[in-house]
């Protein structure tokens, strides 16, 4: 409201200023109209003159040093050019007509050719002696014989001097008619400059004032529009917090386990130090061993180590509740994935680690998993128009590329699936890997522009972030070099007592019972739909919550 009231006064003020630029604008205008038309008019007069300047000075082009050398050396002139010479004496006499104005006196005059070629030639016609020119005007030029071409046939450099004279006297009249003017019209540009100087004060009051006023008014809109924002924030909050109580309200048999939840969240976010850190081990270290030594490590050494170093940390903390929940794990089984603890282990670790994995499989447990992981329906374009839109298309199921390093130009096949961004599997390896897979097992990507590329070979080979290179050997107890496990995630596939337990169990089940084989499958499959739609359902709940209007 303040800010309404500053900003009514402030207008008001530049309003002012504005009506007072635009009255001295006015008078600015006049001045510059009356300006204009004396500027016009002197022109006009100027431009009158400016032939009878050239006139002048073409006449005394006509004169040169030869011609007035012969002239001065005559003993008497031909009639008529001594009152050439006494037209000359008297315009350049400085205001005093010269008492002697004889031939003798013309030829001392000219006594010197160079000097008095200078004279006439740096003659100031704007200060014209009033009573020389006047002289010139009842005593020479008014004599019908006083002409350029009368006096060309008695001497050329007479007739140059006639022609001076003439012209000379004829400017300074129209200067005489024309300096007023040119008075007035100074100090008409005087006046103009006064005035153009205080519009130009005024205009910039005016500026600073809009500028202030613009600023105010900005403040003003900002303030309005931080208002409004706050009432359509608090208006959304409510409505929000309204719709939550009746989601809550209608979903009060997930009470318990959503407080639950949070009080977990609450304390998983104090000991995240701990528990992060079991869990990165977990997945950097742990996957080259098998149940017992996992368990070791995990219980007897990293988590022992850790309550007495006083690091903050869950109770009882397992590495899978950080890597994964119930649904995603629902997910790896109905991939194929077996349901012992080893091989979740695995799923988490080969779904978090930041190298290439290279599993330990012998039974092919792993593979078996990441085959059917990666299968993916893509669209085939069937028939084609002339312009090449798809007139049909069906959908066909793509596995994704495993290829051996036995195989015949296998590196083809990884050139294509790094440059598409898809999953490749490099299986049944020895214990020996191919050199010419380093810079892609190092990941050593190069960087051009936008792209990025890896060294395959002899050539360099596009390479995509989406990505994925998987590696298996059936060798039950390999031993690789140091740098390839640095390199890669080794996982140990091999089945354990309890996996083998149940799945002779499955099969003995599908032999005797397959009725029970079938609802017990049956029963898996729909319990991990059932995690994995609990979980979706939970994740579709809370984006609709914090997006409602």
């Amino acid at each position: 409201d303040q800010l309404i009231i500053v900003v009514g006064q402030e207008t008001a003020t530049t309003e002012e200023q504005k009506a007072a630029a635009a009255g001295e604008e006015a008078e600015c205008t006049k001045i510059q109209d009356e300006v204009l038309a004396f500027q016009d008019q002197c022109d006009k007069d100027l431009a009158a003159a400016e032939p009878i300047i050239a006139e002048a000075e073409r006449a005394l082009n006509t004169l040169d040093k030869k011609s007035l050398t012969e002239l001065k050396s005559l003993s008497s002139p031909p009639a008529g050019v001594d009152d050439v010479t006494s037209g000359v004496m008297a315009l350049l006499g400085g205001g005093k007509i010269p008492k002697d104005m004889s031939w003798n006196a013309a030829k001392k005059m000219m006594a010197n050719v160079d000097q008095f070629l200078n004279q006439l030639i740096s003659f100031d016609k704007d200060n014209t002696p009033d009573n020389g020119c006047e002289w010139c005007e009842k005593n020479v030029i008014c004599k019908p014989d006083f002409n350029g071409e009368k006096m060309k046939s008695k001497s050329g450099a007479a007739a140059g001097m006639c022609e001076w004279v003439i012209n000379i006297c004829k400017y300074f009249r129209v200067y005489q008619y024309v300096e007023p003017k040119r008075i007035l019209l100074a100090q008409a540009n005087e006046r103009l400059s006064g005035a153009n100087t205080k519009l130009a004060a005024v205009r910039q009051q005016v500026a600073m004032l809009e500028e202030k006023l613009a600023e105010l008014t900005a403040q003003y809109e900002a303030a309005t529009q931080e208002k409004n924002e706050a009432i359509a924030a608090a208006d959304k909050t409510q409505r929000k917090a309204n719709m939550a109580e009746r989601l809550v309200n209608g979903l009060a048999d997930e009470r318990v386990r959503w407080s639950q939840a949070i009080e977990n969240f609450g304390t998983q976010e104090r000991n995240f130090i701990g528990d992060v850190m079991v869990a990165s081990a977990f997945v950097s270290y742990i996957g080259a061993f098998n149940s017992r030594f996992r368990d070791d490590l995990v219980n007897n050494k990293w988590i022992t180590d850790l309550v007495e170093r006083r690091i903050p940390m869950t109770e009882g903390i397992q590495p899978l509740d950080l890597l994964s929940d119930s649904a995603t794990i629902a997910g790896w089984n109905t991939e194929g994935l077996p349901t012992d603890t080893v091989s979740i282990q695995n799923g988490a670790i080969m779904t978090n680690c930041a190298r290439w994995p290279l599993m330990i499989d012998p039974q092919l447990q792993g593979i078996k998993w990441i085959k059917r992981r990666h299968i993916k329906n893509v669209e085939v374009v069937v028939a084609e128009d002339e312009e090449g839109n798809a007139t049909e298309t069906r959908m066909e199921t793509k596995e994704m590329c495993v290829v051996q390093q036995t195989q015949d130009k296998y590196i083809n096949f990884l050139e294509v699936a790094m440059s598409q961004g898809e999953a490749i599997m490099i299986e049944n390896l020895g214990e020996s890997i191919d050199a010419v897979l380093d810079p892609v097992m190092s990941r050593a990507v190069i960087r051009r522009g936008r792209a990025f590329f890896i060294k395959l070979g002899d050539k360099e080979a596009e390479y995509d972030d989406n990505f994925k290179l998987y590696l298996q050997t059936k060798l039950s107890n390999p031993h690789y070099k140091p740098e390839i496990a640095a390199q890669t995630t080794l996982m140990n596939f091999m089945i354990t007592i309890e996996g083998l337990e149940e799945q002779l169990l499955t099969l003995v089940v599908e032999k005797e019972r397959p009725d029970l084989g079938e609802q017990k499958a049956q029963l898996i499959e729909d319990q991990n739909g059932f995690n994995i739609k609990l979980k979706e359902l939970e994740d579709g709940l809370l984006l609709s919550l914090s997006n409602s209007q």
